[in-house]
């Protein structure tokens, strides 16, 4: 099973009847395999040939520099930088929409840098002094915006493919309030035989907190996303360029639609074709993420439309805020 593709600028740039087939294409694939991958999101090639330029410049800083902005843990959104084996996806999914048991000792081979609005002030951004990366933080503030926008664009079809008041999705995460954040991700060059021991994977298999995930990976390979037509199947997602996007359905978006569309199970491991080998080093990889998410005071429990004697709300009501942090302190 191949994941569609969906020009995205049909619905930005498109008359009536082209909005409503993207629109309609978007929830259908959504719906089905949690993934989708998204042509004519509004960045351009330099856009995100600058964006992965600056992940590799970042990742190649002294480990004193990023120490000095490191993320402290914790159940705060994140901000700085993770280090390898900092955040694991085994222990922040163990509970929650995850139902399969996973051990306590299984460890994730990444670091990555985080980054929330400019304009939150209950959580700042940490930022590498600008002698030490000089343009960094002003790129990642343009990005971060471009990025915003892309994500209202396909929530806004979303809300038109569900046939909602205007709004009901994004006044729920809106600028002001932005709490989304963007991500830089590294995956170190690593020997397969460390794979192969059990206890170290690039990314295990996990479910995303926030609305929707929006992200673009260099050519290495090994995302993989859940088939739902075989138990334990996982079927890889590449890009056809590193401008592809892939777009993918995250907890919250399942919460608001009471499971209508359900979030995408995904992890990162060795890709197919370096598995083969059975041995040596799989090289480093680098992606870059957007974590669409509501705002921090908004409700994540089922919205109306979704809700009926047939259908009773499936999820509980509270903020994101506390829904957020109620999984994130097991991340560290």
């Amino acid at each position: 099973m191949a994941l569609a593709t969906l020009d995205l600028s049909a619905f930005t740039n498109g008359e009536h009847d082209k909005r409503a087939v993207f629109a309609a294409d978007l929830r259908r694939e959504l719906s089905r395999h949690g993934f989708v991958k998204i042509t004519g999101h509004g960045l351009s090639n330099e856009d995100i040939e600058d964006v992965f330029t600056w992940n590799k410049q970042f990742f190649k800083l002294v480990i004193g520099d990023k120490a000095a902005i490191a993320h402290p843990g914790g159940s705060d959104p994140q901000r700085g930088w993770s280090a390898v084996g900092k955040e694991n996806a085994a222990s922040l999914y163990r509970t929650g929409f995850l139902k399969a048991k996973t051990a306590n000792t299984l460890k994730d081979s990444r670091e990555h840098f985080d980054q929330g609005s400019a304009q939150d002030l209950n959580y700042p951004n940490r930022w590498p002094d600008e002698g030490v990366l000089p343009g960094f933080r002003e790129f990642m503030e343009n990005w971060y915006e471009k990025m915003e926008a892309a994500a209202g664009r396909l929530m806004e079809a979303l809300e038109e493919a569900f046939q909602l008041p205007p709004g009901s999705f994004l006044n729920k995460m809106t600028h002001e309030k932005n709490a989304s954040e963007a991500r830089l991700l590294h995956y170190p060059a690593i020997d397969m035989a460390e794979i192969k021991q059990g206890g170290v994977s690039r990314i295990w298999p996990h479910f995303d907190l926030g609305v929707i995930t929006l992200l673009f990976q260099d050519g290495v390979g090994g995302l993989e996303c859940e088939d739902r037509t075989r138990s334990d199947n996982f079927l890889g997602v590449g890009s056809n360029s590193q401008s592809e996007m892939v777009v993918n359905v995250s907890e919250t978006l399942q919460r608001w639609t009471n499971g209508s569309v359900a979030a995408g199970l995904h992890r990162v491991t060795v890709p197919k074709r370096f598995d083969e080998r059975g041995c040596g080093m799989v090289p480093e990889r680098f992606s870059v993420t957007y974590f669409c998410k509501a705002d921090r005071d908004a409700n994540v429990g089922a919205l109306p439309q979704f809700v009926s004697n047939e259908c009773p709300a499936k999820y509980e009501e509270m903020t994101a805020i506390e829904y957020h942090q109620s999984r994130l302190k097991s991340a560290y």
